[in-house]
């Protein structure tokens, strides 16, 4: 049993999670389109369904447990019949001096939640969970109790519908917002995790999750994404476009990625570009003077703007944010990629394979009469030196380049080859760029900062408020929302561009910058003071140096 689902929408209102005049809308589409409500209002927000459950929690002054990782007692699992469980959702998670801990899908079924604690001998205390969640952990628990459970999930199995199964996870990740779904075959059967703001989460299968099942679902993965189902000892790499039907409604493409393991195959898959639509320069997370330097830099008319920094840390995003700004019918745009991240109207966008290389796809786009071109990355000469002769010849060229800080960029294109004065003459912007997770605005917590927290921030003020996470349902108990771009900024000018061309060091570019370059460690401490993140977050991507 579970809660119903008009309490869970009542107490999602209630706790300021969704609006009631969006809802009174959705109400009224779900009857037209013939959809359960609940999925309705869940894609509209893309929240999962646990978060509901966090907010009747929260509502009532009860925990939320996720009990993933948890093991239940035993000697508690055999006082209760297992049909009971499972028919009712409920599971002992813990004992102590103040009586038992019982996860519950529904709080109000009183007459089972007093007939557990009759069975049990013991004062409970009531803690609630998300049904799909607590399911899978029962049925895992139970199997971990009983030798005869493992022969029936075996033969269990073949009744999986692999098709909705995968479907389930992916629509997890969607209303996750999830970057990355890692689907793994561990010792305990199938395991999924989402990647959400950076972050791994499981998510728990309603399955007995057994390595039949994990075959299975790997297989169907595989042949939508155009992959040899039969090699497994070999890593293979893929994609496949996917879609998710009403009330979601949306199709996206996912990057897939195979890699045999000691306990099986495991499956990666990176879903590409699902806020293409909603993108805009202002949401990345820029200061307003870095945001003013930015969109002059790509308005010029030829020159080169790099973005640098490890996989992962948002390149592609800004560029994409950037090409959406300046995109209009008089300029002739074109992108090269591996892969295709996000799909822009009007701009013509090749994909790099075994047939075609960045260097000659770049080549071959010269001959287009582009006015601004896009190369997803700059990984040898041969691109570099086609790359910023591009730029000299009268284009505006946007690239990424792995590199740990702005000003070392230069030295890492002189390492793979290029000329000091043709950087130099070319060069108009290079941004490193980071990712932290955004705090979430309905549960942050202030407080005053602490000394050595102020040495860090780099603020004299005696009182400091800083912003530290706490969790709730519309952030799902994480204290982060979202996530932000942490950057560090070099703005080339004439006298630097000569300081480059002359073969400067490291060390002397850093120095002549002066106001021209912005560290990422200054951009972060801003955020902080802001409220948009903690300062733990930005020790974790960038370096205080003195």
């Amino acid at each position: 049993m579970s809660i119903a689902i008009e309490q869970l929408i009542d107490a999602a209102v209630r706790q300021r999670l969704i609006d009631a005049e969006i809802l009174a809308h959705l109400r009224t589409e779900a009857r037209r389109k013939r959809v359960d409500l609940l999925d309705a209002v869940t894609a509209h927000y893309r929240l999962p369904v646990s978060a509901f459950y966090r907010a009747v929690a929260e509502l009532r002054g009860l925990p939320f447990v996720d009990p993933t990782g948890t093991t239940p007692p035993p000697d508690l699992l055999k006082k209760i019949p297992q049909a009971l469980l499972r028919r009712k959702a409920i599971l002992p998670l813990s004992e102590n001096t103040e009586g038992i801990l019982l996860a519950v899908a529904d709080p109000d079924d009183r007459a089972t939640i007093d007939s557990i604690q009759r069975l049990l001998g013991r004062n409970v205390r009531l803690a609630v969970a998300d049904p799909n969640t607590l399911n899978a952990m029962i049925s895992r628990s139970l199997a971990a109790t009983s030798q005869g459970q493992a022969a029936t999930a075996v033969s269990q199995a073949a009744e999986v519908d692999l098709v909705a199964l995968l479907n389930d996870v992916l629509k997890e990740a969607f209303l996750r917002r999830a970057s990355d779904v890692h689907i793994v075959q561990e010792e305990f059967g199938l395991r999924v995790r989402l990647r959400v703001d950076g972050a791994l989460q499981d998510y728990n299968l309603n399955t007995d999750g057994n390595n039949t099942v994990a075959n299975g679902l790997i297989s169907r993965i595989k042949v939508l994404s155009n992959l040899d189902i039969a090699e497994q000892r070999e890593p293979q790499d893929g994609g496949m476009s996917y879609y998710l039907p009403p009330p979601i409604d949306s199709e996206f493409n996912i990057r897939v990625a195979t890699a045999p393991t000691r306990l099986g195959e495991r499956v990666t898959m990176r879903i590409l570009g699902q806020e293409a639509q909603n993108l805009t320069l202002e949401k990345l997370g820029m200061s307003a003077d870095d945001l003013v330097m930015f969109r002059q830099a790509i308005r010029k008319p030829f020159g080169m703007i790099l973005l640098t920094g490890p996989t992962g840390s948002g390149k592609s995003t800004t560029l994409f944010a950037a090409l959406q700004e300046i995109n209009s019918p008089d300029l002739n745009i074109m992108t090269v990629e591996n892969p295709i991240e996000y799909v822009m109207e009007g701009v013509s966008q090749i994909q790099t394979g075994p047939k075609i290389s960045f260097a000659g796809a770049l080549r071959s786009l010269l001959r287009h009469d582009p006015d601004v071109l896009m190369v997803g990355e700059i990984r040898d000469e041969e691109t570099a030196d086609v790359a910023l002769k591009a730029a000299m010849t009268g284009h505006l060229v946007f690239s990424t380049l792995h590199t740990n800080t702005a000003a070392g960029t230069v030295a890492r294109l002189i390492d793979i080859g290029c000329e000091p004065f043709l950087i130099g003459s070319t060069m108009n912007a290079v941004i490193a760029q980071r990712l932290v997770r955004r705090l979430c605005p309905h549960c942050r917590l202030e407080r005053t900062a602490t000394e050595e927290e102020r040495h860090l921030l780099c603020v004299t003020e005696k009182k400091v408020n800083v912003y530290e996470p706490k969790g709730c349902a519309y952030c799902q108990g994480t204290g982060y929302r979202g996530r932000l771009g942490l950057f560090e900024t070099l703005w080339f000018d004439e006298e630097l561009s000569k300081l480059v061309s002359r073969n400067c060091t490291e060390e002397e570019l850093v120095s002549c910058a002066g106001s021209r370059l912005r560290s990422m460690w200054n951009d972060g401490c801003t955020k902080v003071l802001s409220g948009a993140t903690t300062l733990a977050e930005i020790q974790t991507v960038a370096i205080k140096r003195d």
